[in-house]
């Protein structure tokens, strides 16, 4: 079955212009993962320019350069000579000439999980940062290095067991029925991901404001109120220095800490994430729903261009049920239990069993005396016309 829907997804994603495909990227950490495994101990494999480049950080190099330049690499460093007597060129040639060169597209990976990232030490993690609204691929880190997860990035990782990814994006799908039978039929929606994603920006900027605000109060905040208090004739009033210290969202470029916690105009803004969102949401889309038991087992999929879905669940089980992307990391999932003693479906009697008879009575009530009190005021229009004509 998941084979099967995975075909179906590929075939699907064949004739889409927009998909993202990972597979260079992932054969590329694939190769390094490797690399790592045999001649690294600790998970590091870098290389300084003051340093000779050992056998790791050589091997690290060749995996991009097998995977990218292939025509020119395989008579460069995958023959001859150099070939016998290098080591680290034989590890990546051996894997460039075995790897499945195939598709791998993000609905292809697990859910996304939230930050820190961990890493073992020979997984590697691959960080993509978003330029001119398309994921690029911006740098692979060893098991030794592990990256920071920051709102403008989405962190891939090749781990032995398989694959996993982390995004600071956290949206969720929303179930809105659960319907009771044979089979049940669930169904979810996603119609508010701009306002969960927004609203996470907008924690995080509050969160950011406070940073910048205790950085620059305990490196500067001192010295200056000291200096302002001394000078009586300073041009500098107590307005502009409160501003200085105590900005407000609008007046100040969102921006990211450095690790010597400065702040940085590296990476993109809170707006220009929002932004970004709101333009790619005008695009037409296609999602993939996917759901699994949380014990493990088959994985369902079924492909839609809209917001919702209505999917059957066999019950007694509960699912984890989540919406993914060929355009970037997805949503996080959500639970949907079918057990007969589950909240969700003690829920779904309450609203469908419980909605009668009472509440259908209220509502003829309340709609027979509107419709009274409409023909009285009528009546009384008619009552007063007729008696201004007597006259």
């Amino acid at each position: 079955m998941g084979n099967v829907s995975w075909l179906i997804i590929l075939s699907l994603c064949a004739s889409l212009v927009d998909c993202l495909d990972l597979g260079p990227v992932v054969r590329i950490a694939q190769c390094r993962s490797q690399c790592l495994r045999i001649y690294s101990t600790d998970g590091t494999c870098d290389w300084f320019s003051s340093r000779p480049e050992t056998v790791c950080s050589e091997c690290w190099q060749n995996c991009e350069a097998v995977e990218k330049r292939w025509e020119e690499t395989s008579k460069t460093i995958c023959e001859g000579d150099r070939y016998a007597q290098c080591p680290a060129c034989q590890t990546a040639c051996t894997y460039r000439k075995t790897r499945v060169a195939e598709k791998y597209m993000p609905s292809m990976l697990p859910a996304p999980r939230k930050g820190p990232v961990n890493l073992d030490n020979f997984d590697v993690a691959i960080v993509m940062r978003k330029v001119h609204k398309q994921w690029k691929d911006t740098g692979y880190y060893p098991g030794g290095r592990v990256p920071n997860l920051r709102p403008d990035t989405w962190i891939i990782v090749v781990t032995e067991q398989g694959m996993k990814q982390y995004s600071w994006q956290e949206w969720v799908p929303t179930l809105e029925s659960l319907k009771e039978g044979l089979l049940y039929e669930a169904t979810v929606s996603w119609r508010d991901v701009s306002t969960q994603l927004r609203r996470q920006q907008d924690l995080e900027q509050k969160r950011f404001n406070d940073r910048v605000r205790q950085f620059f109060l305990e490196k500067y905040g001192e010295k200056v109120l000291t200096e302002w208090r001394s000078q009586e004739d300073s041009q500098i009033s107590e307005e502009v220095f409160r501003r200085f210290f105590f900005r407000r969202k609008d007046e100040r470029n969102d921006e990211v800490l450095d690790t010597d916690g400065s702040p940085s105009t590296n990476g993109n803004s809170f707006e220009d994430l929002t932004v970004e969102k709101d333009e790619s949401s005008k695009k037409k889309e296609s999602y993939i729903v996917s759901w699994e038991p949380e014990t493990g087992g088959l994985i369902g999929n079924q492909v839609t261009d809209s917001n919702s879905v209505q999917i059957s669940l066999f019950p007694g089980t509960k699912y984890l049920v989540r919406i993914a992307s060929n355009e970037g990391p997805g949503s996080f999932p959500i639970e949907v239990d079918t057990r007969p003693g589950s909240i969700q479906v003690k829920r779904v009697k309450r609203n469908f069993q419980d909605f009668y008879p009472w509440d259908i009575y209220a509502a003829c009530i309340a709609a027979a005396i509107i419709i009274f009190a409409i023909a009285v005021v009528k009546f009384l229009r008619r009552k007063k016309k007729v008696n201004v004509e007597d006259v």
